[in-house]
């Protein structure tokens, strides 16, 4: 018999024997596992009544249910009865693929979350505003002046300042050139927000000052002009958008006065009071953002990411609101906006030509007829003046569902603007820029070149950026504080500093040439400065600014081993197994855990205090409903205890050394001896399961949409890609998008046919 014919016979009659093992599995499953996990696995009420789903393989179920099923008399299902229920179960209601084909999801309607409102509306009034490149230059740009104004007549030094700190005393900021009883400085450019929310910024000093940030120098967030000559401090908050930079200008003059000194400090959000870092400052000006303070409800999280599908009252009134403030904002700056003078001859109609441009970029294509009538001629039409005619179409339009849900259709049908837009979307939060609407896409290749063109964006690096916030549980305000008597170097500065080198080390790794997600979790190194390195106990060297440092591979492991997430999964006093081993369980390694059946609060007085934290928690979980899932969760927990709660090294515990050793059983059922970080480390990056579970978080915060919505095959697809790539992450964020851009289009373009 040839070959081909053999091969094809096997696999036959494999397909057949699985299928009787299958039917024999349902009937078995009928009698002895029903009763209590209900005919289709969804769970009975008091007796389990979680539905039975998870990653185990067929093989591990089937050991499962021979070690422990049915749990009266365990006996009853042994081998290959165990073997066919493994076999019923998982095809029926256990595994991802039977959830999926039972319970097919789809891409759901979705409005603009709070981010993407704002970041959309932003954009759109930016978009009449000159742009200009920030360049790679760091610092202010400071003129000093000989004389307490500053007049361009006087001016006796240009420079760029790295910071805002100094304390002249009674001296001069330029000895020779400027007097020390009278002077002015001036700063100015612009500082770039690293994430969305409140900033705090703060001015010390004892002489007069005029501090503007993303306004106008006329209108100063913070008037000190008026001093006395004592030492004080001024505080004033303003919303910031993450990923953009603001106009900052900061007016000093001393007169007069004993001593002189200034300080520019921020408390950005979820942070501390510090003097603005260098390279978040830029010497040169860029124009004002528009940024929308309305408070709006917390979008829906329940799916593991913030995604636009909740619509409620509190919403209607806060995109209302917005919109209202937005108006507002277009109205005072008008002129500019319209690039006319007001009451000149021409002013309506130059004003009614930006609202059509206006709308038409909310929008993000081109306005019919019957909708150029309903959105702006009709509110020119009437006798009102141009800027209420204005206030009216900026608040239509910002409330209309044409501007708040961007995957609805014009009356025209769909064409490639919603490619567009969506990838605008997907990658920057926002509305396509001048260049994308100029452009077509009508093939695969062209929708890839501008997901590649758009990656090369501060609100694409900002929003990746805040994808790894989310991967890692690090977004929001975290409490890292430590007992100060155990660790009294662990200060708020430090912890600053240990999370910028995490950032520092996630930039370095994503958007280098490489790219490559195995270095996430393998990099044998990391990004110190000389206040970490002291504090790590990694050699010293001078300086704030931070340098590789390389390890012994089997003492560091990328992410998983950097100090800012080991003292973010730790107790105030000591580590934490539990809280690191679900880390690694759900996020690093992709596997699903359940709620457990009965929260356990971790009482350090509850244990004798000579036993190890190890000791502690095998104590804690030892019974057979904590070991369900602590048989995953503990031995890579306990993979990582040679890091104290702050992220340093050690090798002893309690004066005993330190046990790291354990055995992980992964789905399969294979058991992987571990033998520290380095060994998780390098199972999660080869292990496909993880890689899947990388990509999957990663599709939903770019696209906000679960990704099996997009076809059931579209994950392996993206993984095939991945693993061809060589793991890049750039041409992955680059595939999930054009995925989705091409898959929203091709449904679209099929209904409307």
């Amino acid at each position: 018999m040839p070959f081909r014919i053999t091969l094809l016979f096997i696999l036959l009659l494999a397909s057949v024997l699985g299928e009787e093992a299958r039917k024999r599995g349902h009937v078995i499953y009928g009698k002895l596992c029903a009763e209590c996990h209900g005919p289709r696995g969804q769970g009975v009420a008091d007796e389990y009544d979680e539905p039975l789903f998870g990653d185990r393989t067929i093989p591990d179920l089937a050991k499962l249910i021979h070690r422990t099923m049915p749990e009266d008399d365990a006996a009853l299902c042994e081998d290959d009865d165990a073997q066919a229920v493994a076999a019923f179960i998982y095809d029926t209601f256990y595994s991802e693929a039977a959830r999926a084909r039972n319970k097919p999801v789809r891409v759901e309607l979705a409005r603009l979350t709070a981010s993407q409102f704002q970041q959309s509306a932003a954009d759109l009034v930016g978009s009449f505003r000159r742009t200009r490149e920030l360049g790679e230059e760091r610092g202010l740009k400071a003129s000093y002046y000989d004389g307490r104004r500053a007049r361009r007549d006087q001016r006796k030094l240009e420079r760029v300042d790295s910071e805002v700190r100094f304390n002249f005393k009674n001296g001069s900021p330029v000895p020779k050139e400027i007097k020390a009883e009278a002077f002015a400085i001036e700063w100015e450019g612009s500082v770039i927000a690293p994430e969305t929310g409140v900033y705090e910024f703060i001015v010390r000093t004892e002489n007069g000052f005029r501090l503007s940030v993303n306004g106008d120098s006329d209108k100063p967030l913070i008037d000190g002009w008026v001093s006395s000559g004592k030492m004080r401090e001024e505080r004033a908050s303003v919303t910031l958008l993450g990923g953009r930079a603001y106009p900052l200008v900061l007016e000093y003059f001393k007169f007069k006065g004993k001593s002189a000194s200034i300080e520019l400090n921020w408390k950005p959000p979820n942070g501390v009071d510090r003097v603005i870092p260098n390279y978040l400052l830029v010497p040169l000006r860029v124009s004002p953002v528009m940024v929308v303070s309305t408070a709006f409800p917390a979008d829906d999280s329940s799916m593991g990411y913030v995604r636009g599908t909740a619509v409620s009252k509190a919403w209607h009134a806060a995109t209302t609101s917005a919109s209202i403030e937005a108006a507002n904002y277009v109205v005072a700056n008008l002129a500019s906006l319209a690039g006319a003078k007001p009451n000149s001859e021409g002013w309506a109609g130059d004003v009614q030509e930006f609202a059509t441009r206006f709308v038409s970029l909310a929008f993000r294509r081109p306005l019919n007829e019957e909708e150029s009538v309903f959105y702006v001629r009709r509110h020119f039409d009437v006798e009102v003046k141009p800027d209420v005619a204005v206030k009216r179409v900026v608040i239509l339009t910002l409330s209309s569902p044409h501007f708040l849900y961007p995957e609805m259709l014009a009356s025209n049908g769909v064409d490639s603007g919603d490619v567009a837009s969506r990838l605008a979307l997907y990658l920057r939060d926002s509305l396509p820029d001048e260049q994308a609407g100029e452009m077509v896409f009508d093939d695969p290749k062209m929708v890839r070149d501008e997901a590649t063109r758009l990656l090369d964006h501060s609100l694409t690096r900002a929003k990746i950026r805040g994808f790894f916030n989310h991967w890692l549980h690090i977004e929001g305000e975290l409490d890292l504080a430590k007992d100060p008597k155990l660790f009294p170097e662990f200060d708020q500065e430090t912890i600053v500093e240990m999370r910028r080198s995490l950032d520092v080390f996630i930039d370095d790794v994503v958007w280098n040439e490489s790219s490559d997600y195995r270095e996430l979790l393998l990099a044998d190194y990391l990004y110190l400065n000389a206040k970490l390195a002291d504090f790590i106990g990694e050699g010293t060297f001078k300086g704030s600014d931070f340098r590789k440092v390389h390890f012994d591979p089997k003492a560091r492991a990328g992410v998983l081993t950097h100090p800012y997430l080991l003292a973010r999964f730790a107790y105030h006093r000591t580590t934490s197994p539990i809280h690191r081993g679900v880390f690694l369980t759900r996020n690093v390694l992709g596997r699903s855990l359940k709620p457990p059946p009965e929260a356990v609060k971790f009482e350090e007085s509850r244990f004798d205090p000579h036993l190890t934290m190890r000791e502690k928690v095998t104590e804690l979980t030892k019974s057979k409903a904590c070991m369900n899932c602590h048989s995953i969760i503990n031995p890579l927990g306990f993979s990582l205890e040679r890091f104290d709660a702050v992220g340093r090294f050690r090798f002893e515990e309690k004066n005993r050394p330190i046990e790291i050793e354990a055995s992980y059983e992964a789905p399969d059922g294979k058991r992987i001896a571990i033998n520290g970080a380095r060994d998780v480390a390098e199972h999660a990056a080869t292990n496909r399961e993880a890689q899947r579970g990388f990509i999957q978080h990663l599709f939903e915060h770019l696209v906000k949409q679960p990704c099996n919505a997009y076809g059931l095959d579209t994950l392996d697809s993206l993984h095939d890609g991945f693993v061809e790539s060589g793991f890049h992450i750039q041409k992955l964020i680059v595939s999930i998008v054009t995925a989705a851009a091409c898959h929203q289009l091709d449904t679209l373009n099929t209904q409307e046919s």
